[in-house]
């Protein structure tokens, strides 16, 4: 039986239980040929997007235990441990090992954000000793981020275009506000909500396309494919993690 999502207190938990089964469900039908294929990130295999959304799930459920005993908070040891389970479970599992990797480390977030009942504004870290990247208050978006453009990393039926409204916009937001005032200048205009975002001094051109494929390529992903520049020319965005 999943998390009772409907009386649990914790952020986003429903959003992310129903993200996480539209993404479960498309891996039931891959096979270890159709695992072995390109994603979207360069490099990676979707395989390896798998892997991390598992190994991703095992760290949320990490800090959501730390923080629940009042202990220093983080999501991984080192960068090279988060790194070196990600291809420890693409070399071991094979397409069937990978769901059921996928299915469990899930489930067991789920569950212990269902169940969490610690304060919310615990800090954690990526690693050990590293730097806060918010507090358990954040937990929810981030697994539910991961979740959401992961999936459409997969290449396969899903993409930004099928994205809840809600989180293209959390997203689009998330971005200007990680890019600053500092970052390029542009305005996003969104051809399908009502939406309209300044980044930097909102000096620079007008960028046009629905909210899906603006969040998309604030994400590096996409090279800017249904967008469209008032000056010709998309600019030129940092890279996103």
């Amino acid at each position: 039986m999943g998390p009772d999502v409907t009386s649990s207190p914790f952020p986003l938990l429903a959003e992310i239980v129903h993200a996480t089964a539209r993404y479960l469900g498309a891996l039931t039908v891959l096979d270890d040929r159709a695992l072995a294929a390109p994603s979207a990130l360069p490099g990676w295999t979707r395989a390896h997007v798998v892997a991390h959304l598992s190994r991703n799930a095992d760290a949320m459920t990490r800090v959501l235990a730390q923080a629940a005993e009042g202990e220093a908070a983080s999501m991984y040891e080192t960068a090279e441990v988060r790194d070196r389970d990600i291809d420890t479970t693409v070399a071991e599992l094979d397409a069937g090992g990978l769901v059921a990797d996928a299915q469990e480390s899930a489930a067991t977030f789920e569950q212990a954000a269902a169940s969490y009942g610690g304060p919310l504004d615990v800090p954690f870290s990526r690693v050990v000793g590293g730097p806060a990247q918010g507090t358990v208050a954040d937990v929810g978006g981030m697994r539910r981020t991961e979740v959401e453009v992961h999936h459409a990393d997969l290449l396969l039926d899903y993409a930004a275009a099928g994205w809840p409204e809600d989180f293209s916009r959390g997203l689009i937001g998330r971005r200007q506000a990680e890019l600053g005032l500092d970052g390029p200048s542009m305005v996003l205009s969104s051809t399908d909500v009502d939406g309209l975002w300044k980044l930097g001094s909102g000096a620079g051109p007008e960028v046009k396309g629905t909210a899906g494929d603006l969040a998309w390529w604030l994400v590096g992903r996409g090279g800017g494919s249904g967008l469209v520049s008032s000056t010709g020319e998309l600019p030129t965005i940092p890279r996103w993690r």
